[in-house]
């Protein structure tokens, strides 16, 4: 622990520091990890700490001492700030005095390596960060290989997005593409099956096969996946409503299907 408090907002590693934090995940190169459960997650994936920043009092916690512990021993630099100070960093209502910035994963490839067991979420315009996050972390909870992003897809790495995963972001492989077209191309000359979840498909998910290697395309609920999918042949399918709604939203959609290809739920 360092031996003096920043107390002053004006600090210029606090000036440096806040403008990282307004910074894009993909221009700046690091993530922002708030709260002890985000930092646990963080570490016990393996990730390194380039900063670890703490109020006196989250220090002291005695309920996040072995958190504490851990992240002290994976960080390169460790700095202690005022509560006001901190106020000026946090990014979530109600903080916890304790945040990481650790780097951004690299990209993954957008073909995995031939692999019977692949299962590839694909991520096709989903734009709310909240979204993206819930289907990482189901995605990574029914043993999904990788998840690809493509085109405008809100970016995991981001803090909402970030959050909203658990830090299960840091735990699958996460590629990146320009847009359908290209992840498209990728994953069939790669040999996976492509399952594509569509409101207006005329198969419900029930009927469907999950054979792998496998990937399953989430488009945004406004567009619905991208004509590619379709155009090169994958199976498209409907996740069953039996109310009076259109669809399910895209997460939810997405957690069915993942459970099913997974085979954790078996179809009527």
């Amino acid at each position: 622990m360092g031996a003096s408090i920043i107390s002053s907002r004006h600090n210029p590693l606090i000036r440096d520091l806040r403008a990282t934090l307004r910074a894009p995940s993909r221009r700046s190169g690091v993530c922002v990890i708030e709260g002890w459960r985000l930092l646990e997650a963080a570490v016990a994936a393996g990730v390194r700490l380039d900063l670890l920043v703490m109020t006196e009092a989250a220090a002291a916690d005695p309920a996040a001492a072995s958190v504490r512990e851990a992240a002290q021993a994976r960080a390169d630099r460790e700095i202690t700030v005022t509560p006001e100070v901190f106020a000026a960093l946090t990014q979530v209502p109600g903080p916890q005095g304790v945040l990481g910035i650790v780097p951004r994963p690299p990209a993954d490839a957008l073909a995995p390596a031939a692999d019977a067991r692949a299962l590839v979420v694909v991520l096709d315009a989903v734009q709310d960060p909240g979204n993206v996050g819930t289907i990482v972390r189901t995605a990574v909870a029914c043993g999904a290989t990788s998840i690809v992003a493509c085109g405008p897809t809100a970016d995991p790495f981001g803090p909402k997005a970030l959050r909203a995963s658990a830090g299960a972001v840091f735990q699958v492989p996460i590629g990146f593409a320009g847009g359908a077209e290209e992840a498209e191309a990728a994953l069939r000359s790669a040999g996976l099956r492509i399952v594509v979840a569509d409101a207006h498909a005329p198969a419900p998910a029930t009927v469907a096969t999950w054979t792998r290697p496998l990937a399953l395309v989430l488009g945004s609920e406004a567009a619905g996946p991208a004509p590619v999918w379709r155009a090169g042949g994958a199976l498209a399918v409907r996740v069953p409503v039996l109310g009076p709604v259109e669809s399910l939203n895209v997460a939810a959609a997405a957690a069915v299907l993942l459970y099913q290809a997974a085979g954790l739920v078996s179809p009527r």
